[in-house]
C-alpha cells in the first residue's frame, strides 16, 4: 500500500462525504437538501442514507483515477518539488504500469476504510483490515479538525455543481490544508432526489492536498 494513492482519495472522499457542513432547511428534493442529508447521515454513521445520498463507488472509483492520472502525467515535476519523496523517483511509464497493477486493491482497501469509518466498532479480520481501520480513524481526527460552508449551488440540465469552501481548524491536522474548495457533481436520481456522484475539480485540488499528505507524512515521522 502506498499513501499517496490511497490517501489522495480519502483526503477527497471525506471533504466530499464529512466536513462539519452546516446547513438551514431546504426543500426535499433538492441539491441542498441532498447534502444536508448526506451530512446528517455521516454524523449519525447511518450507512444507508450515506448511501442514498452519495454514491460512493463512483465517487472512490473517478477520484482515482483522476487524481492517479495526475500524478503519473506530472511525475518529474512532483519529483522536483518532492525531492525527498522516493515514491516520485520514477517515470510516467512505470507510474501507469504500477498503478494499474494495484487498482483493484486499492480501490477494495479505500471502501473498507469507508466500512470502518462508517461502523467505528466492527473488529479488523486481517492485516490489511487492520490498516484499513487505523487510516478510518486517522480519517475521523481530520474530520474534527476542518469545517465547510457551501458557497454556491448551480443546477442545470439534471446536473448540479456545488462549490464548498473547507477550512482547518488550528490543529495539527487543520493545519495541513488550511483551505480548500471542492466542487461537487450532484445528479438528479429517478425519484427526482439529488446524489454526489463526483469531485468535480480534482485537477485543481490535488496540489494542496498532495501537499498536505507530504507534510502529514513528515507530522508522522516517516520522512
Amino acid at each position: 500500500m502506498n499513501i499517496k494513492r490511497i490517501a489522495l482519495v480519502l483526503a477527497l472522499v471525506l471533504l466530499t462525504v464529512g466536513g462539519g457542513i452546516g446547513y438551514t432547511y431546504h426543500a426535499e428534493r433538492t441539491p441542498e437538501h441532498a447534502l444536508a442529508e448526506l451530512q446528517a447521515g455521516i454524523k449519525s454513521r447511518d450507512y444507508n442514507k450515506v448511501k442514498q445520498y452519495a454514491d460512493l463507488g463512483a465517487l472512490i472509483e473517478t477520484t482515482y483515477d483522476e487524481s492517479t492520472k495526475i500524478m503519473a502525467d506530472n511525475i518529474e515535476s512532483l519529483s522536483k518539488t518532492y525531492p525527498q519523496d522516493w515514491f516520485f523517483r520514477h517515470d510516467t511509464a512505470f507510474m501507469q504500469n504500477y498503478i494499474a497493477a494495484r487498482r483493484g486493491d486499492d480501490l477494495v482497501f479505500i471502501q473498507r476504510t469507508l466500512d470502518f469509518y462508517m461502523d467505528q466498532q466492527a473488529t479488523p479480520l486481517s492485516r490489511v483490515e487492520g490498516q484499513a481501520k487505523w487510516v478510518s480513524d486517522e480519517m475521523t481526527k481530520f474530520e474534527d479538525s476542518y469545517t465547510a460552508e457551501v458557497k454556491s449551488v448551480q443546477q442545470k440540465d439534471g446536473m448540479a455543481l456545488a462549490t464548498v469552501e473547507f477550512t482547518g481548524r488550528d490543529t495539527e491536522y487543520g493545519r495541513l490544508v488550511p483551505h480548500l474548495t471542492v466542487v461537487l457533481e450532484l445528479t438528479r436520481q429517478p425519484d427526482e432526489h439529488w446524489k454526489v456522484t463526483r469531485v468535480h475539480n480534482v485537477k485543481e485540488a490535488f496540489d494542496p492536498v498532495l501537499k498536505g499528505i507530504e507534510d502529514y507524512c513528515t507530522l508522522q515521522g516517516w520522512q
